[in-house]
């Protein structure tokens, strides 16, 4: 009888639902990954949720934020990724031809680990971004310039990527603002201070599906690798004076 069924199960029917409903308008190229929707993605470095398969050239990951719980808090889902080789990557709720969905308004953010196993593990901000654009509360992390077409230079290791609803923030360990700004629509804003220490606020929640979009980066040159040769372009110009 429907009136017997726990309202858990009955949340948990709704989220399914709606994360399916995400799925059909998620262009799918690639592996996915649920675990979210049984067991949280919780928001430390040492706690969160581990893809245990490789990046794709197109990722999909559906989960929920669901507010106050009867265990605890889900405001901030956070997954650590593992990259195991050069890789240039967006990382989209945007919806269209971002790719991603969401049906409330997100932040998305993505950090380095820093440290090694167990307790030694820090998140080290990176970027953040609230909306893609002007008019879609979605959002993409970019690396806010020309560089990689709108796309991060990821050498192989390990990162995290962490969704939340508007209204959350992140704190460092000394209870510093990670961001204090996230700046306007389509920016792509980086981070201060650091390790990753908490999260503050009472963010918006819901279903969403993030698309994380690789393609392999070997033989591009990283930042630093840029730098070396504008440098190097910038000597010659001048010997030829």
């Amino acid at each position: 009888m429907a009136s017997m069924i726990p309202s858990a199960v009955g949340r948990s029917l709704v989220s399914f639902a709606t994360v399916a409903m995400l799925g059909a308008t998620t262009a799918l190229a690639g592996p996915s990954w649920d675990r979210d929707l049984e067991e949280d993605a919780l928001e430390t470095a040492g706690s969160a949720q581990l893809l245990t398969h490789p990046l794709g050239s197109v990722t999909t990951i559906f989960g929920r934020l669901g507010g106050y719980g009867l265990v605890g808090s889900d405001f901030v889902d956070m997954y650590r990724i593992r990259v195991q080789s050069p890789s240039l990557v967006s990382v989209s709720t945007a919806g269209g031809a971002l790719g991603g969905e969401a049906d409330f308004n997100t932040q998305l953010f993505i950090f380095r680990q820093k440290g090694g196993n167990g307790n030694n593990q820090r998140a080290v901000p990176w970027f953040a971004n609230d909306d893609a654009d002007e008019g879609n509360t979605g959002s993409r992390l970019t690396d806010n310039s020309d560089l990689y077409d709108d796309q991060i230079y990821l050498s192989p290791g390990e990162y995290y990527i962490a969704i939340t609803g508007v209204g959350m923030r992140a704190l460092d360990e000394g209870g510093l603002a990670l961001w204090d700004d996230l700046g306007n629509p389509g920016e792509t804003i980086e981070g201060e201070f650091g390790p990753l220490g908490s999260w503050v606020g009472d963010g918006e929640t819901g279903s969403y599906a993030i698309r994380i979009q690789s393609g392999d980066a070997n033989g591009i040159p990283t930042p630093g690798g840029l730098a070396l040769l504008a440098l190097g372009a910038l000597t010659a110009r001048r010997r030829r004076r």
